[in-house]
């Protein structure tokens, strides 16, 4: 086991407005803030959502990802990081700096009228109609 006592810094509450970028607008936010480590809560609705679902085999990253273009609801937690090179969930991105890196895993609505089809998975994309975010600060 690895353990590593942080002190709880700065607690910021967003919202996030209808057609902004969920990661976009939450990675320029972090950038400017300077928020180095944290965790992030996340609920709201999306308009569109992009997620990782989970693994298809047990061989290597053979990730399955899915794409919804109908309003859906989303709980999420999460934490933020900044790794020096992207991880694999983010593709063939290249970075030439750390940067901010947000791992949310969500419980994600059916869509309308699909009520009982509730999945669960990353978050890898979202055009947001209304998202709230919290996010506290580890110094």
């Amino acid at each position: 086991m690895q353990a590593v006592e942080r002190k709880l810094g700065r607690i910021f509450q967003i919202t996030i407005d209808e057609g902004e970028d969920f990661f976009e607008e939450l990675d320029r936010f972090i950038k400017a803030e300077n928020i180095r480590a944290g965790s992030v809560f996340v609920f709201g609705a999306m308009h569109t959502v992009d997620m990782i679902s989970g693994f298809r085999s047990l061989e290597g990253y053979d990730i399955d990802r899915r794409c919804f273009k109908d309003r859906r609801e989303l709980v999420g937690l999460g934490n933020i990081s900044w790794p020096d090179s992207p991880p694999a969930a983010l593709g063939d991105a290249a970075w030439d700096e750390p940067r901010p890196f947000v791992h949310i895993h969500m419980a994600l609505s059916g869509g309308a009228g699909k009520n009982e089809e509730v999945l669960v998975g990353h978050l890898s994309g979202a055009n947001v109609q209304k998202a709230f975010v919290e996010i506290y600060e580890f110094l």
